[in-house]
């Protein structure tokens, strides 16, 4: 990004689950006279950033704070849930939630159980190799909660893009510095990771509908 955007609140996640990490910044200008869109600004190949807030449907005019990308409905995408309003009374809006249509993109989720380390595990390091149209890559992340005025979920939502194959995830814990690596995981699955064990444990969850969920709210 070369601008300058005037930003309340801000944080980051995997819109497409291409393994790169995009950002979503609230506008949230006290001035009741202010009006800026909210903007998504898109990681293009972890090389530069293309602004999506119009052509994606984030350009909320309402003045944004806390942002948060979570996997809601269980669907392997990550959607968006952002706070609005403005700090007078005459300015308050609902908040919204962004439902991520998907993309295609392969997918791993990870939830981390500390023992040494802080049971939830931030800080903890994690690095996934991936071969993807038969060029290996390696994706970073680290457990925390994200940017300001905001909080993502602890559990890693990791996309993997165009994978063909999961070739190892390693972990490295925070408070020993121990690192445990797991091969020959399958994709698209959510597994819980606890400090020392030597085996994973699938998670199984029924996939939630954010429609139905919306059609039948009062």
């Amino acid at each position: 990004m070369d601008g300058i955007i005037l930003a309340m609140g801000a944080n980051y996640g995997d819109l497409d689950n291409d393994g790169f990490l995009d950002c979503y910044i609230g506008t949230g200008n006290p001035d009741l006279r202010s009006l800026l869109p909210n903007r998504m600004m898109r990681n293009i190949g972890g090389q530069r950033f293309e602004e999506a807030t119009f052509s994606g449907g984030f350009g909320h005019i309402q003045k944004g704070h806390g942002v948060s990308f979570a996997d809601i409905d269980n669907d392997g995408d990550q959607d968006i849930y952002i706070v609005l309003g403005g700090a007078y009374d005459g300015d308050f809006y609902q908040n919204v939630l962004f439902e991520n249509p998907g993309h295609g993109h392969r997918w791993l989720t990870l939830r981390l159980e500390g023992v040494q380390s802080n049971r939830d595990a931030l800080g903890a390091r994690i690095q996934v190799r991936i071969r993807e149209e038969g060029t290996v890559r390696d994706i970073y992340t680290t457990v925390g909660s994200g940017g300001s005025f905001g909080a993502s979920r602890l559990q890693q939502e990791i996309g993997l893009g165009r994978a063909d194959t999961l070739l190892f995830v390693e972990v490295t814990w925070p408070t020993t510095g121990q690192k445990q690596r797991f091969s020959n995981l399958a994709m698209d699955q959510i597994v819980h990771i606890r400090e020392g064990d030597a085996a994973l444990i699938p998670i199984h969850l029924n996939r939630l509908s954010l429609s139905s969920a919306r059609t039948h709210s009062p």
